[in-house]
């Protein structure tokens, strides 16, 4: 039996962090309850928090439903958020580098310029998120659902993509360097792919023809008559 999960207010969040408090896991932001970027505190909290020590102290959300959150540019570095649901959530310029986000959920989500350095993000789902210039630097997304995102400028730099479900994202512009690709899902079906920058990036030879192939096709010389 699933247990019930603990309603939360974005101010109630907001007040009990400056308070010093780290455990949050297993509540629930309703409807209306989760504009924290609207609280008068919002940049107090931001400050408090990059003054912290969070490696020693992280802050620990595993298994919320916060998909009413709309916090752009949230410092939580280092937190504990498995299994985390930030479906349709603003958490633009948000800050988790080496965040536990495995199995979290942030379909139709806008992650924006989010850093997810470092960050576990086994079997998460992004699908449909809007993740322009999002940061991935060695962030581990294998098993996870990329389907339908928009991932304009996004950095993928030692990245883990193995088993990820690509399929149908737009990948304009998408920097790869010493990414590991093997076994990724969809790769031929994902949109720009001849766009992408690639350096390095570790490759079955199935997906070296893919990727050749999108480079090939895309146009690189405008003829017009002499």
């Amino acid at each position: 039996m699933t247990n019930a999960l603990i309603e939360i207010t974005a101010n109630e969040l907001l007040r009990r962090l400056l308070a010093g408090e780290r455990d949050f896991a297993s509540t629930r932001m309703g409807a209306g309850q989760g504009d924290l970027a609207a609280d008068p505190e919002f940049a107090a909290l931001d400050e408090y928090l990059r003054a912290q020590d969070l490696r020693e102290t992280p802050i620990v959300a595993n298994g919320v439903d916060w998909r009413a959150l709309r916090a752009p540019g949230l410092f939580f570095m280092g937190a504990r958020l498995a299994g985390a649901d930030f479906r349709g959530a603003d958490l633009r310029d948000a800050e988790f580098r080496r965040a536990d986000l495995s199995g979290a959920r942030f379909e139709g989500a806008d992650v924006s310029g989010t850093n997810f350095i470092g960050a576990r993000l086994m079997e998460a789902d992004f699908s449909g998120a809007t993740m322009i210039g999002t940061d991935l630097y060695e962030a581990n997304i294998s098993g996870g659902r990329l389907r339908d995102a928009d991932l304009t400028g996004a950095f993928m730099l030692r990245l883990n993509l193995g088993s990820a479900d690509l399929s149908g994202a737009k990948l304009t512009g998408v920097t790869f360097y010493r990414s590991d690709l093997r076994g990724a899902v969809g790769l031929d079906a994902v949109r720009d792919l001849g766009t992408c920058q690639f350096k390095h990036t570790i490759v079955t030879a199935r997906e070296q023809a893919i990727i050749e192939a999108a480079l090939a096709a895309l146009p690189r010389y405008d003829l017009r008559p002499e």
